[in-house]
């Protein structure tokens, strides 16, 4: 592990890095160990001065666990909002529910669970976005105003594209070229969440926050966590069962298994990667 360390600072190796060998020493080294090392030294080189942790360091490890829990949470979603496609055709899944009412009850909690964890992240989320912004206004921060005029432009382009999609009945190249067309939408949606996770990202990074401003943040990290483990939970039962009593599920209209497979890694990453997120919050809270 002497190398990952290496990755850190000059400042902070000379401070910190017999203790951490030592520690590293006396505990069994994961791959979870790794992940933890690297976002550490990532966070080590964007915010590290030198000083003792103080007030200072302890808003930016709150700061660093927001952005990680929200790129956590939009990865989280991506998978979440692909496994909703079980029910379409909608009467093929009723007719499997009413033999399998098992299906319908995990459905409707992994559903309810992603609804909740998306509450929650509205009211953990929205007051730091805004803060963010209005602080960035005052001060005339650029580095802070352009990240958010590029995921308001990504907002704006997603939305325009998914109104295009509602009605592609109206565009001539959608009706000779359906499924290009699809696919396009679909890279450019993606696209445009990643562009958009990144901008925000940096706003919030790159925003002067208060403790105060912060720490509040925590009860809705743990609350989004928890849903966010419980569909992944939901959700693996259900595949499973599907597998096993109603494979055909997994055919539905223009998407097969890999799809509902790709959604569910992507649920259990971004649940993983909350976690160590709301890891590093909890240290700068306890402290």
């Amino acid at each position: 592990m002497h190398w990952l360390l290496r990755l850190y600072p000059r400042a902070w190796r000379e401070r910190y890095e017999e203790e951490m060998l030592a520690v590293l020493e006396q505990h069994k080294i994961t791959p979870a160990t790794v992940v933890d090392l690297l976002i550490g030294a990532i966070d080590a080189n964007l915010n590290y001065s030198g000083m003792v942790e103080g007030v200072a360091g302890m808003v930016n490890r709150l700061r660093t666990s927001v952005v990680m829990v929200f790129c956590a949470f939009m990865l989280f979603g991506v998978g979440w909002s692909m496994l909703q496609r079980l029910t379409d055709p909608l009467n093929q899944f009723n007719a499997v529910a009413t033999y399998h009412p098992e299906f319908r009850v995990l459905f409707d909690a992994d559903f309810v669970a992603g609804c909740i964890s998306f509450l929650a992240f509205l009211i953990g989320g929205l007051p730091v976005f805004f803060i963010s912004l209005r602080r960035a206004i005052k001060r005339k921060q650029k580095n802070v105003l352009i990240p958010f005029g590029v995921a308001l432009s990504c907002l704006l382009v997603s939305i325009l594209a998914t109104a295009a999609l509602a009605n592609w009945h109206h565009v001539a190249y959608a009706l000779t070229h359906m499924y290009v067309f699809l696919g396009g939408y679909v890279v450019l949606i993606a696209l445009m969440l990643m562009i958009g996770t990144v901008a925000v990202s940096l706003m919030i990074t790159r925003t002067d926050f208060q403790l105060s401003e912060l720490k509040f943040v925590f009860y809705p990290e743990v609350v989004i966590l928890f849903c966010m483990g419980v569909a992944v939970v939901m959700s693996t039962i259900l595949m499973i069962a599907i597998t096993a009593y109603a494979p055909q599920l997994f055919n539905t209209q223009d998407v097969g298994s890999p799809m509902f497979i790709t959604g569910l890694f992507c649920m259990a990453l971004g649940t993983i990667f909350g976690t160590m997120g709301m890891r590093r919050g909890m240290v700068a809270h306890i402290n």
